[in-house]
C-alpha cells in the first residue's frame, strides 16, 4: 500500500479526483493506510483534513510526529469524526458537505490540492442507510465538480452485506487493508 496509494493519488490529480470507498477489517493496517495517504498528501503540498475517532486520533497523531516535521505537520487538519457527521445532531449531508465547502475554500485560499479521509461511524442507530447513501451521492458530486481526493473509510463490520454493495457501486475505488481497485461505478 505504501506505494499504491501515491501512485493511484498521482493519478487522481489529473482526472477528476476520486471517491474511494475503503472497507476497513484491521486497525493496524488501517492505521498504516491513513499514515500512508497523509504522508503522500505532505509530500505533495496538500490540504489534508483527517476526519477521524478519538480512540484513533491520537494513534496517529503520535505515529505521524514520528514520521514528520512540526512545519509539515501544520499542513495536516484534524476533525473529531462524531463531531462532524453529528454536528447538528443527525447525520445530515447538507451540513457535512458545506463543512467540506469551507474547508475547500480555504484550501483553494493556499493555492493547494484538497484530499480528505472520513472515518464514517455511528452509534447505536440500525436505520442509517438511507442516509449515507444520500450523503454519499451528495459528496460524490461534490468530489467530482471539485476534483478532490476523498477515502471513505467504513468499519466493515458494522455494515450489511447490502449496503457495503450499494457503496461499492457509488465510489470509483475500493480500498481494503491490502489493496486498491478500481470499481465500475454506476
Amino acid at each position: 500500500m505504501e506505494k499504491r496509494i501515491p501512485a493511484l493519488t498521482s493519478a487522481m490529480r489529473q482526472t477528476d479526483g476520486a471517491h474511494i470507498f475503503y472497507l476497513s477489517e484491521e486497525k493496524e493496517s488501517y492505521i498504516n493506510n491513513v499514515l500512508v495517504f497523509i504522508l503522500d498528501g505532505i509530500r505533495n503540498g496538500d490540504y489534508i483534513l483527517i476526519i477521524e475517532n478519538p480512540r484513533l486520533t491520537p494513534l496517529i497523531y503520535r505515529r505521524l510526529e514520528s514520521l514528520v516535521t512540526a512545519e509539515e505537520l501544520k499542513s495536516v487538519r484534524f476533525a473529531n469524526n462524531f463531531e462532524f457527521y453529528w454536528r447538528e445532531g443527525n447525520f445530515l449531508p447538507v451540513s457535512i458537505v458545506q463543512y467540506f465547502k469551507d474547508a475547500l475554500n480555504t484550501a483553494a485560499g493556499e493555492g493547494q490540492f484538497f484530499r480528505t479521509w472520513g472515518h464514517i461511524e455511528w452509534g447505536s442507530r440500525e436505520d442509517l442507510e438511507k442516509e449515507i447513501l444520500t450523503y454519499d451521492k451528495t459528496a460524490n458530486q461534490f468530489i467530482s465538480a471539485n476534483k478532490l481526493i476523498a477515502v471513505c473509510a467504513y468499519d466493515a463490520p458494522r455494515l450489511s452485506e447490502q449496503l457495503q454493495a450499494q457503496l461499492r457501486a457509488r465510489h470509483s475505488y475500493l480500498m481494503e487493508d491490502d489493496g486498491i481497485n478500481e470499481t465500475s461505478v454506476s
